[in-house]
């Protein structure tokens, strides 16, 4: 019951904009829970009125509306007893009288001449009775359905958008496969239980409640004699619910690893078959499969085992049935109705033993849907953000410290970058370069000190008015499975088609997209891997050149390309730089020869600085990278 309301309080945020339909959902499902009662009394009704020797007439009497003063007529608690049992059976007395008129009126019987009531009665009470049944289910599994599809829509881009508006350090240390995971197989059966698992829990304790009721009224001991095992049911349903909920964490786990190395092993294909580690990678999914197979499988014997328990049980029941119907000499209609309301009963009890299963395997996937909305930014918004409209003077590190956990990689950096100025940044790998690059674009705030443009520290800007102050050209190209024109219009929120076809002119690249089968409106597919590594990079140029950025940062844009493609893109980004602070980081020095300053880190120091052919002069760091690159003081 916990982990039903726990399920509960998380999903009723979601639920909250449909709740008009989900109470005329429940409601259906509520009639339809109780119309398996009406179907059990239509087919007593019937049988009855169809048996050779009809009962005798029962005259419906008024009955007092309380019970009798027990305190007057006999106090002692055996007294007290007998008088409540004859209560009770008078009460039942009187709804049977009742129940049996009601069908003398309307239902033909054995022998009896037919009267125009009992025509309509015969042609349209069954119709009526089922056709109500088949309604309400229609309605109920139709309203909880679109209700649960709706929730689980919403709630995907719900931890969709707080996934994409967490901090960088989160995605430095989640998987993709248990990403993946929360967002589709999470949220999955979240809406498998929201669906069936609502209705079920509605529908299923009504049809109980009421064939209970029912089989009361036609014979309460026998009816209590029956129901002595449910307890044992009870106890079966709340062992395997905890089998499969230990089995299903299992699985989850092994689902999150599988897939992660699915991710992985499309990421890097191109590795995977230069290095032939095809088979490898298949040894490693085929262990994880079937680690998978076992815990799913632990999990549906614990889930499947319920249901022959209760059916096992339910047919000892009726076994004990038909030797009281024939020593007790019950008629044939009583037989029949208590045949099909233990086999109504036990329908309902074993949708209940398999919701308490989904109940537990679902209350994981909630659990860990739980943890990653309740994730906050580390990098959050001022509470009244600083006016920014143009970056107009310079961006300023002041003693500027990070570390990733307890592993410092910027230490006390000190730098001033004027508007207008091009700057360059050399280092070793790990020296501290793409980590200050991620201080520019405050994916990261300082560990101590700060970041300011024009003298205003970062974190009192709104970060989307940071950021639309700078474009980012990477070695990293990101093309969307989207159209051309999409991939460079996504740079501005407000870009045009002409503001689109100029940024491509003069990224140089209008003349291989006119190439295209559909030009500007060719779908460039996932990652882009129909162009080349060229034409990616200049498609990742017009988005800078359409967001007219005046910061633009470079992080080895040229890096991954062939000497002839370089040469194509290092054009386009001397366009792209005119008249703009620039920021380069590069590991082929050469590119930074057209820099108005270079600074140079090595353990997250800044170690030197000056322009390109200074640095060359020094003899020091720099110097010395150079030279292992060919590149000498007499170039």
């Amino acid at each position: 019951m916990d982990k039903a309301l726990a399920i509960l309080r998380f999903s009723w945020p979601f639920l909250r904009p449909y709740k008009t339909r989900l109470w005329l959902s429940i409601a259906a499902a509520l009639c339809f829970g109780v119309s398996n009662a009406f179907v059990l009394w239509t087919i007593k009704a019937v049988l009855h009125r169809l048996e050779p020797e009809p009962p005798k007439e029962l005259v419906v009497e008024e009955l007092p509306n309380e019970l009798p003063n027990l305190i007057e007529e006999d106090t002692t608690p055996e007294g007290m007893g007998s008088q409540l049992v004859e209560w009770i059976k008078t009460r039942e007395d009187h709804l049977k009288a009742y129940s049996d008129s009601l069908a003398e009126q309307w239902l033909p019987g054995f022998g009896e001449p037919l009267t125009t009531r009992h025509i309509i009665g015969a042609c349209l009470l069954v119709p009526l009775v089922a056709g109500f049944r088949g309604s309400m289910e229609f309605l109920s599994k139709y309203g909880i359905s679109w209700v649960g599809e709706r929730v689980v829509n919403d709630l995907r881009i719900k931890v969709f958008n707080t996934l994409s508006g967490l901090s960088l350090d989160y995605f430095n240390k989640a998987k993709m496969g248990d990403m993946l995971t929360r967002i589709n197989g999470d949220t999955a059966m979240l809406q498998m239980c929201l669906s069936s698992g609502v209705r079920n829990s509605i529908t299923s304790p009504m049809t109980v409640m009421s064939v209970f009721i029912l089989l009361l009224i036609l014979d309460w001991q026998l009816t209590m004699t029956l129901f002595l095992i449910l307890p044992f049911v009870l106890i079966a349903i709340l062992v395997f619910g905890k089998k499969a909920r230990k089995a299903s964490r299992k699985a989850v786990e092994t689902n999150v690893t599988q897939s992660s190395l699915i991710v992985e092993m499309l990421q890097s294909i191109r590795v995977v078959k230069a290095y032939g580690l095809e088979s490898l990678q298949t040894s490693r999914f085929g262990t994880l499969s079937r680690r998978l197979f076992g815990h799913t499988m632990k999990t549906i014997r614990s889930q499947e085992k319920v249901g022959p328990l209760v059916e096992f049980m339910g047919v000892a029941a009726m076994g004990g049935l038909i030797l009281f119907v024939v020593a007790t000499e019950r008629s044939m209609s009583d037989m029949v109705v208590f045949f099909a309301g233990l086999a109504t009963f036990y329908s309902p009890v074993k949708k209940l033993a398999n919701l308490h299963v989904m109940i537990e395997k679902t209350s994981i996937g909630v659990d860990r849907l739980m943890r990653v909305l309740e994730e906050k930014p580390t990098v959050t918004e001022p509470d009244t953000p600083a006016p920014l409209t143009q970056f107009s003077e310079s961006l300023r590190f002041e003693n500027v410290s990070f570390a990733y956990d307890q592993t410092k990689v910027l230490d006390k950096i000190n730098l001033t970058i004027p508007r207008g100025q091009k700057l360059g940044i050399a280092g070793e790998s790990g020296s501290g370069k793409s980590t200050l690059i991620n201080l520019v674009f405050r994916f990261f705030d300082p560990t101590e000190g700060s970041v300011k443009l024009d003298e205003t520290d970062y974190r009192q800007f709104r970060q989307s008015d940071l950021r639309n102050q700078m474009a980012l050209v990477s070695q990293d190209v990101v093309v969307f499975d989207q159209t051309v024109m999409e991939n460079i219009g996504c740079g501005c929120e407000n870009a045009t088609e002409a503001s689109i076809r100029k940024a491509a002119k003069d990224a140089h690249a209008d003349g291989f997209i006119q190439k295209l089968p559909e030009g500007y409106q060719t779908i460039l597919g996932e990652r882009g891997t129909s162009l080349s590594g060229g034409q990616r990079q200049r498609i990742s140029i017009a988005r800078a050149f359409v967001r007219n950025a005046p910061i633009l940062v470079l992080d080895e844009a040229t890096a991954a390309l062939d000497s002839a493609s370089e040469a194509e893109v290092q054009a386009a980004i001397d366009d792209l730089a005119q008249d703009r602070t620039v920021i380069c980081i590069a590991h082929r020095l050469s590119t930074l020869r057209k820099m108005d300053r270079i600074i140079v880190l090595s353990e997250g120091v800044i170690v030197e600085e000056g322009s390109f052919d200074e640095l060359l002069k020094r003899q020091g760091f720099f110097a010395a990278m150079a030279k292992r690159q060919g590149i000498t003081n007499s170039e």
